[in-house]
């Protein structure tokens, strides 16, 4: 039976950061009001898996996503979250190498937080922004081009 598992064995657990990543999320709303404290000794990596775990929850809002923010970030799913333009603007601040950012069905995020994001991050080549308020009444792709310093692909669709 090389090779082959018996039913008898046991399954391996989970990796520890697994495991502490589940919890986190299990209990994120309990640890919101001190996510700043929490976070702050946290690597990039775990920082932002704790972002997308507060977008999964419904839970990402401008104060999460500013707490969590890493300098080394070189992506951002924000997409379906209630972060505004300012939230947008102080993470871009931060985030200036971002390559790659979905905004995707972000109700609060205008071409002010659009302009925001181009302008702090000049490696930014794609940007999805599927099925947002501020498409209609505005060309998304004159927007962006004007400040971006190189090509952006936007993505527009829902």
């Amino acid at each position: 039976m090389a090779g082959q598992g018996s039913p008898f064995e046991k399954s391996k657990p989970g990796s520890l950061v697994s495991l502490c990543l589940g919890l986190l999320g299990r209990h994120f709303e309990d640890i919101i009001l001190d996510l700043t404290e929490i976070a702050a000794n946290f690597p990039p990596d775990i920082r932002l898996a704790m972002a997308a775990i507060a977008r999964r929850r419904k839970l990402l809002n401008d104060e999460v996503i500013i707490s969590l923010a890493e300098s080394s970030w070189e992506i951002l799913d924000i997409s379906g979250s209630e972060v505004s333009d300012f939230g947008l603007a102080k993470v871009a601040e931060k985030c200036k190498f971002l390559r790659a950012v979905d905004i995707s069905q972000c109700s609060n995020i205008t071409p002010f937080g659009v302009s925001e994001l181009v302008q702090h991050c000049r490696s930014l080549e794609t940007l999805r922004c599927g099925d947002t308020n501020f498409i209609s009444g505005y060309e998304p792709k004159f927007m962006v081009a004007e400040g971006a310093p190189g090509v952006i692909t936007l993505h527009a669709d829902a």
